[in-house]
């Protein structure tokens, strides 16, 4: 027959008795410092340290038998994670497989990125966000774009607008507009249309607002009747991707297992090449400054016309 021992706290032998384990509450074990309780195991299995109950925003630190870890204070900073050189400071995984990581690089600059589809990243340092590489925090230059075509953001606002490289040494094939780009370029220049977009209609309705703009469309339409490739020209783009929603189902509260309840909800997943069960989706979009680029020289060969024929009246 086992044995056993019954006691309400365990203390040191050497007479330290208001330092050691308190066992008197049922289902919970404190561990006591000179007369003051400083850490327990409560009844749902979590270890509680500096606080007596558990919560999210409750000021202590708490570590769930599921995983969770909280960390809460009404001042100061709540947790610190660091090292003495360059690297991953928190590293993210989801299904075993990493996903992001949080680190630092030349001990002046920390970086958050992925490191799975491309190691997408980006650094805060000397007033700027750049791009870097998601799993190293090296500079990253001309290398990642902002959105896609299938995932796009809605509006940017700056106090100024975006700086284009311009510089002839970073350029090739520098060349005039030939007869027939200055021909759909004067096409063009008459499509411009007003317009409402479907996706602000269905939220707003007629307080959707009216857009200035062109169709892309039309402006393949413009080049092919010249016997150009629109595709050819960077200010109109076409991307096509694979889309599939899936429904995440409502996850109810587990008290025991430190889960919060979430409500359902759907997201789209996207892939960039075909895939079964799949939808393909393909979208047009424009530059609009090369393209209005495009059409000032248009613009300018049509004001030296004029002037030309103004100057040759002006003679007789």
């Amino acid at each position: 027959m086992a044995s056993e021992i019954k006691v309400d706290t365990i203390v040191n032998a050497g007479g330290d008795n208001d330092s050691g384990i308190d066992l008197a509450t049922n289902d919970t074990i404190k561990l006591n410092i000179a007369g003051a309780e400083k850490a327990r195991v409560n009844s749902d299995g979590k270890l509680l340290v500096g606080k007596t109950s558990a919560g999210d925003f409750v000021t202590g630190f708490e570590v769930q038998p599921a995983g969770a870890i909280v960390s809460y204070r009404s001042s100061g900073v709540a947790g610190l994670f660091g090292r003495t050189d360059n690297g991953e400071i928190l590293r993210f995984n989801s299904n075993s497989a990493t996903v992001g990581k949080l680190g630092c690089v030349a001990t002046h600059y920390i970086y958050i990125g992925t490191t799975s589809g491309g190691d997408v990243g980006m650094a805060f340092i000397d007033e700027q966000v750049r791009p870097v590489n998601g799993g190293t925090g090296a500079n990253a230059d001309d290398a990642y774009d902002l959105g896609n075509s299938a995932v796009r953001w809605d509006d940017i606002r700056a106090t100024n607008g975006t700086i284009q490289t311009s510089d002839q040494n970073e350029k090739q094939d520098i060349a005039s507009l030939t007869t027939k780009e200055l021909n759909v370029a004067k096409k063009i220049s008459t499509l411009f249309k007003t317009f409402k977009w479907k996706s602000k209609v269905a939220k707003k309705g007629d307080d959707a607002r009216t857009h200035t703009g062109m169709i892309a469309q039309e402006i393949q339409t413009a080049f092919s009747d010249e016997g150009l490739d629109v595709s050819k020209y960077a200010f109109w783009c076409s991307d096509t991707w694979w889309e599939k929603e899936v429904k995440v189902d409502a996850v109810k509260a587990d008290k025991e297992k430190g889960i919060e309840a979430q409500d359902a909800y759907t997201h789209m997943i996207i892939e960039k090449e075909k895939t079964d069960g799949y939808t393909e989706r393909t979208r047009l979009s424009l530059r609009y400054p090369e393209l209005l680029s495009f059409i000032g020289a248009a613009t300018e060969q049509r004001l030296a016309s004029i002037e030309a024929r103004l100057t040759a009246l002006e003679s007789k």
